[in-house]
This record gives structure tokens, C-alpha cells and sequence, in this order.
């Protein structure tokens, strides 16, 4: 019967890789009880490198065998604990100390040697008896997380899922007040109102719909927490403006779903030029912008006092 653990599959391969560490561990405790020997499995790689390598710091223990500052000190207690190796204070740095294999390490190490020799050729036997090669796998595995470690790789698909969740839908009148609240809530946040947004806020039919324009809006969880539009300039020239998300769902990812759908909108309906306005205080939004395409470019005269940069698209 498949227990749990099995049935999880790629969600549960740390508790898995936990379980079978914890087996290697608890067989290998016992192996070395019976044969008379007093050591810790878990404090073998530590012991093994110092004694290839003494003396070492912590630090470049660490470093070495890809663990922890802390882990290092702990396994350190253990091996000194039981005279296996030594520790000394660096006499240039009293917080640092040197780790270094003993007297009684040497004198063990012809022992462990050969129990070391009988385990190896054991595991050996058991990842070459099986389909696929343990090792192998392993060393792809760590070459993965070398490339991006599993915190990035979580956030990486974790972002994706939000934005899937977002759904893109067109302008309707019902959605006015929206429209017009998570414009009026950013730009009051950081400048001051000005004519041009109340016309396009507050009657956007007449001066954005009307005039050939487009508006976005973004509807997430059942309510409406973004919007974009795209503002007829004449010759094929479209302003992509009135872009704004709910604070509240920042950090989704909305602003580039609703900038990417822009964009392709753009493209469908043959725009010639895409161009924005915004302000170099705005950071994160400049820097939403540049990761979707745009550049800056000459600034013009902008019907906004708080524009002063101009950024465009390759369409």
C-alpha cells in the first residue's frame, strides 16, 4: 500500500529525502554501536573533511560541506565532546576559532576507516541495484537549486498562480466608480488632482471611450482592483494611461497582466505608437514599464504637471 508521503509526490520530497536520511542515520548509529566504536553518523562529513584539511575555521567548514555556521558548531560540540577533534581560539580574532582533528581522531581513524569501507560498499550496492542512480539524481537536484534556490522557485510559481487568478474584462458604465476610485486613490497619494484626470475619471465615455480609446480593468476575488487604458492620440498614437491598482492587491502582479494585455491590445488594433507619461519618483511602476518593454525617450509636453519622463514601446 502507497503510504502518504509516496502519494503527495513533489510536495512532500523534502519530508521523503528527511525520511531516508533519518534511516542512513539511525543504521549507521547502530553500526557503529555494534561495533564497539563511539560515533555519531551525522558528525561524520565534518570529521572526515578535517581530517583531509586541519586545521579550519568554522566558517570554512561551513562553506565546504554547504551547511550552516550554526550546524557546524553543533557536530564541532559532539566530535570535541568526545576527543575526536580540537578547537583552538585564533590569535588574531578571538571570535574566531580553528577546528583541527586530535590525537585520539588519528588513533580512531584506522577503525573507522574500515567501517567506513563496509558502509560504503553497502549503499553502493543498494543505488546500484536500483533503476535509477540515487547519486546521479542527487547531483542534478543540487545543480538545480544552485541555479535558484526552492524559496525563489516557490515565489516564482506562486506569482504565476496569482496572475492566473486576475481576469482581464472591458469597460461597462456599471464600472465607472472603479474606474474612477483606484485612480483618484493612487494620484492622490502621491501629487494632486488635475483637470485632465477628473474629465477622464469622472466622465470617461466622453473623453476616453468616445475619442476611439479603450479601458481595462483587472477583477480579482469578485470585485474590481485595477485598470489601464489606452487614450486615442490621433495617426495610430495611443497613450497607455490611468493605470492603477488597489494597494491592497499590490503585489500580484495585476499592473503587468493589465500593462501586457494593454500592449497586445495595441498591437491588434494596429497602433503605431504606444507611449506612456509618468514620474521617476514612481520607482517600482518606472521599473514594471522597462520589464515589459518600454524606454525612455524624448519627454513632450504632457497635459499632466506631475509627468516628466516619457517612456514608448517597440510595437
Amino acid at each position: 500500500m502507497t503510504d502518504l508521503m509516496t502519494q503527495l509526490g513533489p510536495l512532500a520530497v523534502g519530508s521523503r529525502l528527511k525520511r531516508m536520511s533519518d534511516a542512513y542515520m539511525k543504521a549507521g548509529t547502530l553500526f557503529y554501536e555494534k561495533a564497539g566504536v563511539d560515533f555519531e553518523t551525522r558528525s561524520f562529513t565534518l570529521f572526515y573533511l578535517l581530517t583531509q584539511q586541519s586545521p579550519l575555521s568554522v566558517m570554512e567548514c561551513a562553506e565546504k560541506l554547504g551547511i550552516s555556521h550554526p550546524a557546524v558548531i553543533a557536530l564541532a560540540r559532539d566530535l570535541e565532546t568526545k576527543g575526536l577533534i580540537q578547537s583552538e581560539k585564533s590569535d588574531a580574532d578571538a571570535r574566531k576559532r580553528w577546528l583541527s582533528i586530535s590525537e585520539k581522531g588519528r588513533q580512531a581513524m584506522p577503525n573507522l576507516q574500515k567501517l567506513w569501507s563496509v558502509m560504503e560498499e553497502a549503499s553502493a550496492q543498494l543505488i546500484q541495484s536500483r533503476r535509477h542512480n540515487l547519486l546521479i539524481a542527487l547531483e542534478e537536484m543540487e545543480n538545480g537549486l544552485a541555479e535558484q534556490d526552492l524559496f525563489d522557485r516557490f515565489q516564482q510559481v506562486y506569482k504565476k498562480k496569482l496572475i492566473e487568478e486576475v481576469e482581464i474584462i472591458d469597460y461597462a458604465p456599471q464600472y465607472q466608480g472603479d474606474f474612477a476610485r483606484l485612480n483618484y486613490a493612487w494620484i492622490e497619494k502621491f501629487f494632486k488632482i488635475e483637470d485632465p484626470d477628473r474629465k477622464a475619471l469622472d466622465a470617461p465615455e466622453e473623453h476616453i471611450l468616445d475619442p476611439g480609446g479603450y479601458i481595462f480593468l483587472a477583477r480579482a476575488d469578485g470585485q474590481i482592483v485595477g485598470a489601464a487604458a489606452l487614450i486615442n492620440e490621433g495617426d495610430g498614437h495611443y497613450e497607455l494611461a490611468k493605470m492603477a491598482v488597489d494597494e491592497a492587491y499590490q503585489g500580484r502582479q495585476i499592473g503587468k497582466k493589465l500593462c501586457l494585455y494593454a500592449i497586445e491590445q495595441a498591437r491588434n488594433i494596429g497602433a503605431r505608437e504606444l507611449f506612456l507619461g509618468s514620474n521617476t519618483k514612481l520607482v517600482p511602476a518606472i521599473q514594471l514599464y522597462k520589464s515589459v518593454g518600454f524606454y525612455q525617450v524624448e519627454n513632450r509636453n504632457s497635459p499632466y504637471a506631475r509627468a516628466n519622463i516619457r517612456m514608448a514601446i517597440d510595437l
